[in-house]
C-alpha cells in the first residue's frame, strides 16, 4: 500500500527547502545586491549584482546582464539581450593589490540571460570589482567597490541541523506513540 504525504508535511518540506537552499539558488539567479544599474557603457547597457550580502572571505559571486544600448532608448530597456559576449570580472584588493580574475559565463547561472563569475577573495577589506566586456569595437568596462568581511559563524547551518534533529525526534516519538498505525484505519471491534 502506498502512503501519501499529508499536506502539512509537503508544506514543511517546501518551506525547509526554500529556507536552506533558497540563498544558494538565488546566488546564481541575478539576485543579490545590485551594484551596477542600467549603466550605458558604449555599445552595451550593463546590470550587475553581487552576493553574498555582506560579502565574505572565500565567496563572491557576480551576476551580469547585458543588453544592446540603443540611441533613442533613454531608459535602456528596449535593447536585445547580449548572450555571446566575452565577459571577465576582475577583483583588486585596494590595499595589497592582489588581483583575482574570472571568466563570467552562462554555465553557472540559473537564468541563462545572465553571465556568472565566481571568485574567492582571501582578504578582508575594500576591493574594486571591474566587469570587462570584449566587443568588436574593443573592450569596455564598468566598475564598483565592495567591502569584504570575515565570514560569520554559520548559524543557519547549525540551526538547520538542530531543527532537522528535533523534527526527526518528534516524528519518531509520534510514530512510536501511535504504534505506527495509519490514522485513516480505525480498529475494528472483535465480535
Amino acid at each position: 500500500m502506498t502512503k501519501m504525504l499529508r499536506p502539512g508535511t509537503i508544506f514543511l518540506l517546501i518551506a525547509l527547502s526554500l529556507i536552506f537552499f533558497g540563498p544558494s539558488v538565488l546566488a546564481h539567479a541575478g539576485v543579490g545586491t545590485q551594484q551596477i544599474n542600467n549603466q550605458n557603457i558604449g555599445p552595451y547597457r550593463i546590470w550587475a549584482w553581487s552576493d553574498p550580502e555582506p560579502p565574505v572571505v572565500g565567496s563572491y559571486h557576480v551576476a551580469v546582464a547585458l543588453t544592446e544600448s540603443l540611441e533613442n532608448d533613454p531608459n535602456g530597456f528596449a535593447g536585445e539581450p547580449i548572450l555571446n559576449a566575452d565577459v571577465v570580472v576582475e577583483m583588486e584588493h585596494q590595499t595589497s593589490g592582489v588581483q583575482l580574475i574570472a571568466q563570467a559565463t552562462h554555465e553557472d547561472a540559473v537564468n541563462k540571460l545572465f553571465y556568472e563569475a565566481i571568485l574567492a577573495p582571501q582578504q578582508t577589506g575594500t576591493w574594486e570589482i571591474r566587469v570587462i566586456i570584449q566587443g568588436p569595437e574593443g573592450p569596455v568596462q564598468a566598475s564598483y567597490s565592495d567591502e569584504v568581511e570575515s565570514p560569520a559563524f554559520p548559524w543557519l547551518a547549525v540551526g538547520g541541523g538542530v531543527l532537522a534533529l528535533l523534527l526527526a525526534g518528534a516524528g519518531t516519538f509520534l510514530y512510536l506513540k501511535t504504534g505506527g498505525k495509519d490514522p485513516a484505519q480505525k480498529p475494528v471491534p472483535a465480535r
